[in-house]
């Protein structure tokens, strides 16, 4: 793994992809090594802050306008299993999208959640979008609700409104904004889901913003709303005893750079901009085109992240990614027959979105309309039968059967491609016929 990894870096290939920091050293500590610490005196207690933690979590809390903030070294997943299992105990309802992450439906089975799933909205090219807060208008009373905001593409929902029918109904929201962190340093970003009236926020310190791995931040916004002991509880239940910190003095470190000077935000907002200027937007020539505000308004999607640099591909976007990393030296986050996605963050340099733009001007140089593939058109996606709940399927017994002989039979995994993506079977569901086969052994219950 060292040397696969060292043999890599070789190469130049400049990250548009997580983590946030780029590998760029400036906004990291020096001699990392000397922060790797335990809890002797004086470096107090993740599990209960009241020092060194305890005082970073309150900034934290004040800059982001949550009442309490929690760090988290084992990512956004930590933060969502730990708000899950606060607010709903044993067959609570809990009313939560497909495209949830993955974390969320291990919540489910953890919990012991009774899960009232909905679709997000999906556009004509197949993207997961928005959530309409109708969606919302016949949930159980008193239901915990949760919302994937913004997406991985950098989609946001109308939280505000989202939040209104959640709290009308006596529901407590929960917003998985992993993607967001960076939401709150510049206006020009959506606002935050702490802004709009989500209960609970969870965001990924590593995803938008230079931070390591696995860092993350809970915010409770309303603890009218929520037990934070109970909060507190499932935090530490779900986190390592030996937190990491390393971690936490570098995101100390890092956000410290970024509030003391909001300039890096102005250059890398304008950084974004000369770049999404520059390049080819939807209805041109070119075989990648830029996704970027004609999205607004279609589909549930309120507003968009300018930092998710989403290309729609005319050509498989996957054999496009790979001619980007070899010949053009630029490795994308993710991507699809249809779609390639960039994510950046204020560690971005100008010689890496000059690569990006080099890559983008070279492939749509040398594609042209005979490179063009048939259309790929969307399978559309529907909820399977639940027929036992998650938690109850998860503990049953289980056999792995080959994927062809699946379908009718009652699935024991979650079923899933993520990162992005919609669960196509969860666990307890029916696994439907004609839905493509995405392994070649799937385990179901006896």
């Amino acid at each position: 793994m060292y040397k696969h990894i060292s043999d890599y870096l070789t190469k130049d290939i400049y990250p548009f992809h997580m983590p946030g920091h780029k590998r760029n050293p400036h906004f990291l500590p020096e001699n990392l090594l000397s922060y790797d610490m335990t809890e002797i005196p004086g470096m107090d207690v993740l599990s209960s802050a009241t020092g060194i933690i305890g005082n970073l979590q309150e900034e934290i809390a004040t800059f982001y306008g949550a009442e309490h903030s929690f760090l988290l070294v084992n990512g956004s997943s930590a933060g969502i299993l730990a708000a899950v299992c606060t607010c709903c105990a044993d067959d609570a309802p809990l009313v939560v999208p497909r495209n949830a992450h993955a974390s969320v439906y291990s919540a489910v089975v953890l919990s012991g959640a009774r899960p009232h799933y909905i679709m997000p909205q999906i556009t004509a090219e197949g993207l997961v979008a928005g959530v309409c807060p109708s969606a919302f208008d016949n949930m159980p009373e008193g239901a915990t609700a949760l919302v994937v905001s913004p997406t991985y593409e950098g989609f946001v929902s109308d939280i505000r409104a989202i939040a209104k029918v959640v709290h009308a109904k006596g529901g407590v929201l929960i917003v998985d904004e992993a993607h967001g962190a960076h939401f709150a340093f510049d206006k020009r970003f959506p606002q935050s889901a702490l802004e709009c009236g989500a209960d609970i926020v969870v965001q990924s310190l590593h995803k938008t913003l230079p931070a390591f791995s696995q860092t993350a931040v809970l915010h409770v916004k309303n603890a009218k709303n929520v037990d934070t002991n109970r909060i507190k509880f499932f935090i530490n239940a779900v986190q390592t005893s030996s937190p990491s910190y390393v971690f936490m003095s570098s995101c100390d470190y890092m956000l410290r750079k970024l509030w003391e000077r909001p300039a890096y935000f102005d250059e890398y907002l304008a950084q974004i901009e000369k770049v999404r200027s520059y390049l080819p937007t939807v209805n041109e020539t070119a075989v990648l085109q830029l996704l970027g505000r004609e999205m607004v308004r279609r589909n549930a999607i309120f507003d968009i992240d300018p930092g998710k640099l989403l290309f729609s591909s005319l050509v498989d976007g996957v054999r496009i990614a790979q001619t980007m990393a070899a010949e053009y030296k630029v490795e994308p986050e993710m991507a699809t027959a249809r779609h390639i996605l960039a994510m950046t963050s204020v560690a971005h340099t100008i010689v890496g979105f000059e690569k990006l733009v080099r890559a983008i001007d070279g492939i749509n140089a040398r594609s042209c309309v005979s490179d063009i593939e048939a259309d790929h058109t969307p399978t559309p996606i529907t909820i399977p039968e639940m027929v036992i709940p998650p938690r109850r399927a998860i503990a049953m017994p289980a056999k792995e059967i080959p994927w062809e002989a699946a379908a009718g039979q009652i699935s024991a995994q979650l079923i899933a491609e993520y990162p992005p993506g919609i669960a196509l079977v969860a666990p307890g569901e029916r696994i439907p016929y004609g839905i493509a086969k995405k392994s070649e052994m799937v385990r179901v219950i006896l």
